[in-house]
């Protein structure tokens, strides 16, 4: 189980940007957000900025709340031989921002802890409400 803490959408949004604005992201980021997102292995070769309104096939990108208070930013990436891994960054209950690669409904060899080759047909993986939901009992209010 994962805590979020409270923040304003506006400082949320800032903390992201910083990190996703910074030129060494994605390759280089705070540590206990890469050692989150990258419980998968994916490359970065390809990833989606802050001011994306697109994501890679239709995962969802850019901000979203949850529910009231649970405020998420939605990322993909994945190298031009994978499948794009979707992930998320959020508030954490100790006043740090933090990062999520969801399971459920996301598109990522479970078995093998990382992305798929792009030649691989996987598409009948992706949900959205899947992911969502999952992201919603894993990652609850402190």
């Amino acid at each position: 189980m994962r805590y979020y803490g409270e923040i304003s959408k506006e400082k949320f949004l800032a903390q992201v940007k910083d990190v996703m604005d910074d030129e060494e992201y994605p390759y280089e980021m705070p540590e206990r957000i890469a050692k989150d997102i990258l419980k998968v292995n994916f490359d970065f070769e390809n990833f989606t900025s802050f001011d994306e309104v697109e994501g890679f096939g239709d995962y969802p990108v850019g901000y979203m709340e949850l529910k009231t208070g649970f405020h998420v930013f939605f990322a993909n990436a994945g190298g031009d031989w994978e499948y794009p891994v979707c992930f998320l960054f959020y508030w954490g209950a100790t006043g740090h921002l933090r990062g999520y690669t969801p399971r459920n409904g996301n598109v990522w060899n479970k078995k093998e802890k990382c992305a798929y080759d792009d030649g691989e047909d996987h598409d009948n993986e992706y949900n959205e409400a899947k992911m969502i939901e999952e992201i919603l009992k894993h990652i609850v209010k402190k």
